[in-house]
C-alpha cells in the first residue's frame, strides 16, 4: 500500500491509480474533502450527510430560497448572506462548524469518486500501526452504516489502530 499518490481526474481515477485493499482516497468535491476506504471489488466504504441530517439541509436550503432579506442598503445587497444555497453548500458549511452528523455507507468505487479528483492518501503509515487488510475490511464492513460527526477520523479509524500515549519521565 502507498503511503499517498498523486492528485488525478476522471477518467483517470479509475484506471491510472492502483487502488489497493485498505486504502484512503481522498475525494476533492466542489466545496469540501470527503474520505473513503478501498475494500476491493471495486467497493468504498466512506461517509455522507446522515438522511435526517440531509432533510434538515434541503429545508434549510429551501426556506432560503423563500425568504431573502434585502438589506436597508439596497435591492442588490442582501443581509447574512441569506442566499439560495443547495443543501450540499449547506452540508459544508455545517461540517466546518462541526454540527453535521454523517453516516458511514458502502457503495461502488465509481459511484462514489464520481467525476472529482482524487488521490490515495495513507497518510498516517509514518505515525499509527495499519490494521491487517482483513481486520480492515471487517472492520469497515462492521460499521457500515454508524453515525459519526468527524467524517475523515472515522475512515481513517477504520484503517488505524488507535493511538497511544507514551510518557516520559
Amino acid at each position: 500500500m502507498s503511503l499517498t499518490s498523486d492528485w488525478t481526474s476522471w477518467p483517470e481515477s479509475f484506471t491510472s491509480l492502483n487502488y489497493q485493499v485498505g486504502d484512503l482516497i481522498e475525494i476533492q468535491q466542489d466545496d469540501h474533502t470527503t474520505w473513503a476506504l478501498y475494500i476491493g471489488h471495486a467497493q468504498m466504504v466512506y461517509t455522507e450527510p446522515s438522511p435526517d441530517q440531509q432533510s434538515t439541509n434541503q429545508s434549510t436550503a429551501s426556506s432560503a430560497n423563500q425568504n431573502p432579506t434585502p438589506s436597508p442598503g439596497g435591492e442588490n445587497d442582501v443581509t447574512n448572506q441569506n442566499v439560495a444555497h443547495s443543501a450540499d453548500s449547506s452540508a459544508a458549511a455545517n461540517e466546518r462548524d462541526g454540527n453535521i452528523q454523517y453516516q458511514v455507507k458502502k457503495d461502488l468505487l465509481q459511484k462514489v469518486i464520481g467525476r472529482y479528483t482524487v488521490r490515495i492518501n495513507n497518510m498516517y503509515d509514518n505515525t499509527r500501526k495499519a490494521f491487517p487488510v482483513p481486520k480492515i475490511v471487517e472492520r469497515a464492513e462492521f460499521h457500515v452504516g454508524d453515525i459519526v460527526t468527524d467524517r475523515k477520523e472515522a475512515i481513517a479509524n477504520l484503517r488505524y489502530e488507535r493511538q497511544t500515549r507514551v510518557w516520559h519521565l
